[in-house]
C-alpha cells in the first residue's frame, strides 16, 4: 500500500512540477438571447454587449488537458418594448463579474474545445426610464459555457456559448409601483485575447 501511494505522489509531483502555465488578456462581443419576464409583460429584443477581463491557463502535459480561469467583467443589453405602445422602447443594462472555470482539450495543435461553469456576479443594472432605479434581488447565479477556440501564435480566437445565469431584479421609481424582472440569458460570445 505505501509503494502505490509514493507512486502516487511521485506521479501528483511530476504532473505539478511540469505543468505550464499562460496568462493573458482578452476582450470580445456578446450577443445577448435574452428572456427577461417583467411585470409590465415588456417584450425582450436582443441586443450586442461586450467583456474584457485576463485568463489564467494551467496545462497538465501528460494528461493533456488543461484548466482555464477568465475573471471577466461583461456588459449586457435587452431592448425593452411595450406591447401597447404606451412606454415605447427602452434598454436594460447589466454588469457582471463572470468567472468561468474552463476544462479544455487541445488538439493538432491549434484548435481547442472547452467547457464548464460560470459563476456570475451581477455588479448592478439599469433601465433608461425617468424617475426609475435598479434593486438587484440575487447578486450571483451559476451556469455553464462551452466553445471552440484557435491559437495563431500568441493570439486566441473563440466561439462559445453560454446558459442558465439568471438574475432577478426589481425596479423602483417615484411614479408608481415595484416592477420586477426575471432576467435569465443565454449568450453568443467572440472573444480575441493575447497570451503573455
Amino acid at each position: 500500500m505505501k509503494k502505490i501511494l509514493l507512486v502516487a505522489l511521485l506521479f501528483i509531483s511530476y504532473n505539478v512540477a511540469n505543468a505550464q502555465i499562460d496568462y493573458g488578456i482578452k476582450a470580445g462581443l456578446n450577443y445577448n438571447f435574452a428572456d427577461v419576464k417583467t411585470t409590465e409583460n415588456l417584450k425582450p429584443g436582443n441586443k450586442a454587449g461586450f467583456n474584457v477581463g485576463a485568463f489564467l491557463r494551467v496545462k497538465i502535459p501528460i494528461v493533456g488537458l488543461y484548466v482555464q480561469a477568465e475573471p471577466t467583467y461583461t456588459k449586457l443589453n435587452v431592448e425593452l418594448t411595450d406591447p401597447t405602445g404606451g412606454s415605447g422602447t427602452s434598454n436594460l443594462g447589466t454588469n457582471r463579474f463572470d468567472l468561468p472555470v474552463l476544462l479544455g482539450w487541445k488538439m493538432l495543435g491549434i484548435l481547442r474545445v472547452y467547457g464548464g461553469p460560470v459563476a456570475s456576479w451581477n455588479l448592478g443594472s439599469d433601465v433608461d426610464w425617468d424617475d426609475v432605479d435598479i434593486v438587484t434581488e440575487d447578486n450571483m447565479s451559476i451556469g455553464g459555457q462551452f466553445g471552440v477556440g484557435v491559437e495563431l501564435g500568441p493570439i486566441m480566437l473563440d466561439a462559445r456559448y453560454e446558459g442558465g445565469v439568471s438574475h432577478a431584479l426589481k425596479a423602483t421609481g417615484t411614479s408608481g409601483g415595484d416592477i420586477d424582472f426575471d432576467n435569465r440569458g443565454s449568450q453568443i460570445i467572440l472573444g480575441i485575447a493575447y497570451k503573455f
